[in-house]
C-alpha cells in the first residue's frame, strides 16, 4: 500500500486580502492568519499520521514565499526539511498578476474555457500546470508520505488528474487557503466535513 500524500493550499497571504490575482507573482507573503492556517495544516496531517504506520515525511514546497513559508511551519511541526519545487507554483497569469479578481474574473469571461491548451492572458495553459504537476506527483516515492505545498489552481489541475477528469471539464473545486487533501484510492479532505471525496 502507497503512503500517503498531502496537498496543502498556502495559507491566506498579504495578497488574498487586497484581493490582488497573484499567480506567480513571488513575493506575497503570509498574514498573521495565513501561518495560523499553516498551523492548523499541520496539526491536521500530524494527527492523520499518528493513526498511521509511516516511518519518513518528506515536505514539497512551491518556491513562492507563500507556499514557501506555509511549508516551512508544517515542516517544522512534522520534523522534516522542505524541499523546492518550481513545478509546483501556481498558474502563471500573465498580465492579470496583480489585477483586482473582478478584472480577472473579468477577463476569465473572455477565455475560450474549452481549450485546455490556450494560454491564459499571455500565462500558462491549463494543460500545461496539469501536466507539470502531475510530473511532480509521479516522481514520488510510493512508500514515503509527502506533503506537497502548492496553490489553488495548481492542486485543481492535479486534483482532476486524480480523479481522471479533463482538466478543463472537471468540476470547480472550492480549495480554500490552509487546506488539506489526503490523495489515496479517493480524496479525503482533512478537517473539512462536507468536501469528503470532492
Amino acid at each position: 500500500m502507497s503512503a500517503p500524500v498531502y496537498l496543502v493550499r498556502h495559507g491566506q497571504s498579504e495578497w488574498n486580502v487586497l484581493r490582488l490575482t497573484q499567480g506567480q507573482t513571488a513575493h506575497p507573503r503570509l498574514t498573521d492568519l495565513g501561518r495560523q492556517q499553516a498551523h492548523t495544516s499541520a496539526a491536521l496531517i500530524s494527527d492523520a499520521l499518528g493513526a498511521g504506520d509511516v516511518a519518513e515525511v518528506r515536505v514539497l514546497s512551491s518556491d513562492l514565499v507563500r507556499a514557501l513559508e506555509t511549508a516551512e511551519v508544517i515542516a517544522e511541526a512534522l520534523g522534516a526539511e522542505v524541499v523546492t519545487d518550481p513545478r509546483l507554483r501556481e498558474q502563471h497569469l500573465g498580465d492579470l498578476e496583480g489585477r483586482s479578481y473582478e478584472e480577472t474574473w473579468a477577463a476569465a469571461e473572455e477565455h475560450d474555457w474549452s481549450d485546455p491548451a490556450l494560454p491564459i492572458a499571455g500565462g500558462e495553459s491549463l494543460l500545461a500546470v496539469r501536466e507539470r504537476m502531475v510530473a511532480c506527483l509521479q516522481e514520488l516515492d510510493p512508500d514515503v508520505c509527502h506533503v506537497v505545498v502548492s496553490h489553488g489552481d495548481a492542486i485543481r489541475t492535479a486534483l482532476s488528474h486524480v480523479k481522471g477528469e479533463a482538466a478543463h471539464r472537471a468540476e470547480w473545486v472550492d480549495v480554500p487557503n490552509g487546506s488539506v487533501a489526503c490523495l489515496g484510492s479517493e480524496i479525503v479532505w482533512l478537517g473539512v466535513a462536507d468536501k469528503t471525496g470532492g
